[in-house]
């Protein structure tokens, strides 16, 4: 798997050049060494079996990319609120040309004016970690990577001695563990079902009086845990029966974890490029290929689901425009089809005019038509007026951020584990002909993604 003397020689001698390169600029940086490995190792796997308390993982969509991560090289992390361009602009602080392949992982708050509140206060305002080290998969084969800060100052034999004690700590005795389903006893909804019916015609009053076109709700739905429950096994659940889905685990503390399975990509960045998507207006999946069809046929034809759509792709065209010089979006809404979900999708792109940063386009982008609202501000106030629990990181843009490259989600399909407790997440586009009961029943579509993985023995309590 990994000759390990060879592996220290490389250690070694990678920190004592990189020392002396940083003794001649007096540039701190991060520094990258990568060596091949088993190519049977499963980073969701292996993360499983390590004892770090930070642990971080991300895999992309379309099984191109799979990165797990412990301890953490550089951690940028706040509870106060933030200017997304200072936050940006620390981001990029010590990465380099040379290594290009570093990435910090993580998330902004769904609302960047507040400060974070139960049961989110771990997670702070915003957090991005470069993992310490890396077990990652892409198309060439199967790396171990070490991510290190370094500084011209520091010392070479502490941090040689420091790195290999880390490195020994590593677990690559990975048995064959066959991942339990969760017992659930309990259930409760913030709001419950006849909260929720309140707050959707409270949404519609407004609809109606012209103020809004569309708002989001969402519901936060909390569970009970009866024994113990590994993040990384319940994604690994999911996971298998997700597709066409970006997921990701952020564990920054020993007892709490975020984890999700989203389709939804808020956008990816290389240079100037730029690629979004509008994924909105939702049928079920069949339970037979007629069935299936036919969901398929009343979500292409419904007018409530393709006005909900265009509502979404008018956002997004309104917030292109502002950012590109070029913008090309998708005429007609293609089939996102899930496991337990479809979805209108379109696809969109564009140029970035030259003085847009990334904090200029999560700025304009996020929150979109598509979990917040439009108009967005007025979608926004209702929302903070009507939910009495915190997003969160829920629906929040949650991702990567290289020296000249990134990717961000929008963190639906989402939940957090908390001790003895699954708090799930989802929400519902409310426009002029929603339905609460139908809107309440989206919302149950949306979270078997995790229910169906779980022995759920849940019971509603009604509050």
């Amino acid at each position: 798997m990994i000759n390990t003397m060879c592996l220290h020689r490389k250690i070694i001698d990678f920190i004592v050049d990189e020392l002396k390169t940083l003794a001649e600029n007096s540039q701190s940086k991060i520094v990258r060494l990568e060596v091949s490995i088993d190519h049977d190792i499963e980073p969701l796997h292996w993360l499983s079996q390590q004892k770090s308390i930070i642990k971080t993982y991300w895999s992309d969509r379309h099984d191109r990319f799979e990165m797990a991560g412990i301890g953490s090289a550089d951690l940028v992390f706040s509870r106060e609120k933030a200017s997304s361009h200072v936050l940006f602009k620390r981001l990029r602080k010590f990465l380099s040309c040379k290594y290009s392949c570093v990435r910090y992982y993580g998330g902004i708050c769904f609302s960047q004016n507040q400060i974070a509140s139960y049961p989110w206060q771990d997670f702070g305002n915003h957090f991005f970690l470069v993992p310490k080290f890396e077990v990652f998969k892409d198309q060439a084969g199967t790396y171990l990577a070490l991510n290190l800060l370094l500084h011209h100052s520091d010392n070479a034999n502490k941090k040689i001695q420091q790195t290999l004690q880390e490195l020994a700590a590593i677990n690559f005795n990975l048995p064959h563990q066959q991942c339990e389903k969760p017992q659930l006893s309990k259930r409760v909804d913030f709001p419950n079902q006849l909260q929720w019916y309140n707050n959707v015609n409270k949404g519609l009053t407004y609809l109606d009086q012209g103020i809004l076109e569309k708002v989001v709700l969402a519901r936060q739905t909390e569970f009970t845990i009866v024994d113990s429950c590994q993040p990384e096994h319940l994604l690994s659940l999911i996971q298998k029966e997700q597709n066409c889905s970006f997921q990701f685990c952020f564990q920054l503390d020993r007892d709490k974890a975020f984890i999700g399975s989203t389709p939804e990509r808020l956008y990816w960045r290389q240079s100037s490029q730029i690629q979004t998507e509008a994924i909105a207006g939702t049928r079920p999946r069949g339970a037979s290929y007629q069935e299936d069809n036919n969901f398929a046929k009343e979500l292409l034809s419904s007018p409530k689901e393709i006005r909900e759509h265009k509502l979404v792709l008018k956002g997004l065209q309104e917030t292109l425009s502002t950012l590109c010089h070029q913008v090309n979006i998708a005429e007609d809404p293609n089939l996102l089809r899930l496991n337990q979900v479809q979805h209108l999708y379109s696809h969109c792109s564009g140029i970035l005019n030259p003085e847009i940063s990334d904090a200029d386009i999560i700025n304009q982008l996020h929150p979109t038509p598509a979990v917040g609202g439009y108009p967005r501000q007025k979608a926004l106030e209702l929302i903070a007026s009507l939910e009495t629990f915190s997003r969160g990181f829920y629906a929040s843009p949650i991702g990567w951020v290289a020296l000249d490259s990134a990717e961000f989600l929008v963190s639906i399909r989402s939940g957090l584990i908390q001790r003895n407790k699954l708090i799930l997440f989802a929400g519902a586009g409310i426009i002029s002909d929603s339905q609460p009961e139908a809107e309440w029943e989206e919302l149950e579509n949306k979270i078997r993604n995790f229910l169906q993985v779980v022995s759920c023995q849940a019971s509603v309590d009604i509050i």
